[in-house]
């Protein structure tokens, strides 16, 4: 339960985890929050990214019910996300009582494969 905290002129800058330092820092006194939270695809079978869909879903709105806690009116938060799961991302957002405006997505072409091998899948097929 150690967090970092940063002055960079006249802005502040906190390092760590979120539900260590947001519980520290006083109602309406942020302007902006920026996550990048776990995707929630037990990611390179890293344990804490690893959530069933509903525990996703439930995790994501109590962190961010206090990021609504601590923003001021009008503060603004921006998250990022995994295709897969953005749908849960954004039904986590308005569970904890944010209101949706824009979206933001962007389409990737290379990297780590996203869905079904379908060279294995393919191995199977009509042999029924």
């Amino acid at each position: 339960m150690t967090f970092e905290r940063v002055e960079v002129g006249p802005h502040v800058l906190y390092r760590g985890d979120c539900m260590d330092v947001l519980p520290t820092l006083a109602a309406g006194s942020v302007d902006a929050v920026v996550t990048d939270p776990p995707y929630g695809l037990h990611f390179m079978g890293k344990t804490w990214d690893k959530f069933g869909s509903d525990d996703y879903q439930r995790a994501m709105a109590a962190v961010f019910a206090e990021c609504l806690r601590v923003l001021k009116p009008g503060g603004h938060l921006l998250t990022f996300g995994s295709s897969r799961r953005f749908h849960r991302l954004m039904c986590a957002l308005e569970d904890s009582g944010f209101e949706l405006r824009d979206t933001l997505c962007w389409l990737f072409g290379q990297g780590f494969p996203k869905s079904l091998n379908l060279h294995g899948a393919w191995e199977g097929w009509g042999t029924a």
